[in-house]
This record gives C-alpha cells, sequence and structure tokens, in this order.
C-alpha cells in the first residue's frame, strides 16, 4: 500500500505556483480598544495584517466590528508614520450610518500604536462634524497557535 501524502504533495506542487507555495503568513496585530466618545464609531476591536512576501508583500489590511456592518471585508490600510517611538496607521470609509442615524460621508481613522508597549490610541474624525472621537486599549500579536 502507497502512501496518499505523496500524491497529494505532488498534485498541490503542480496546481500552485511556486511563489504562492513559499509565500510566508501574514503578519497579524489585534487591538482591543475602549470607545472613550461613546459615540459608536470608534471600534472596540481592530485587526491588521501585512503581507510579508508573496506578489502582494508590504500590503496592510484592517477588519473591524464597524467594516463588517458597513463593508462586510477587511479594506486597505497604510502605514501614515513611524518612527522610534510609534507606528501609525490610516483607513477610510465613505458614506457610513451609525446606531443613531447619523451620517456622514466619510469616516478616517488613524491607529497609532506605541513601540515599546503596544499602547493603542484611535482617533476618528468624521466629515462634517466637529467632533474628534478617541479610543485607547492595547495591541499586540495574537499568540501562536
Amino acid at each position: 500500500m502507497r502512501p496518499i501524502l505523496r500524491p497529494t504533495a505532488l498534485c498541490l506542487s503542480t496546481l500552485l505556483p511556486a511563489p504562492l507555495l513559499a509565500q510566508e503568513p501574514p503578519r497579524v496585530m489585534m487591538c482591543q480598544i475602549a470607545d472613550e466618545s461613546g459615540t459608536g464609531w470608534v471600534p472596540d476591536f481592530i485587526m491588521l495584517t501585512r503581507q510579508v512576501s508573496g506578489p502582494q508583500q508590504g500590503r496592510i489590511e484592517v477588519f473591524d466590528p464597524i467594516l463588517k456592518d458597513q463593508v462586510g471585508r477587511p479594506i486597505q490600510a497604510q502605514l501614515v508614520a513611524d518612527d522610534a517611538r510609534a507606528r501609525s496607521y490610516g483607513w477610510a470609509l465613505a458614506g457610513v450610518r451609525n446606531q443613531s442615524g447619523q451620517r456622514t460621508e466619510r469616516l478616517d481613522f488613524r491607529l497609532t500604536v506605541s513601540k515599546r508597549d503596544g499602547a493603542a490610541e484611535v482617533v476618528v474624525t468624521a466629515l462634517g462634524y466637529d467632533n474628534v472621537m478617541i479610543g485607547r486599549g492595547v495591541c499586540g500579536a495574537p499568540p501562536d497557535r
């Protein structure tokens, strides 16, 4: 009786391009945030992924409960600042409405994470509104499985 594993591995290697087989999994960072604004625009959980190899190397995506409700999938984020102290990511969401029925043409999100201890701050601004919504928490890599 021959092992099934060898033909399966051979089939996979012929179906998938070589770079995909060797591609490293994305780096993941998860953040738990407390919404200090009470508006519902600051997500209580944020997950960022960064591709570290392959054709989309460097691509950053963000996903949170607001994106889940409004878009249903992760969207692209940008690295907007990086220095010795902290790293900041930004993304925007267009044409949204919160649970209270307030609508805005665009929400701008900025997540800043301390490199020293993972302390995080999320600043959300809504186009057409004067207030700035803030949440604070902590970010880190999930434990290995």
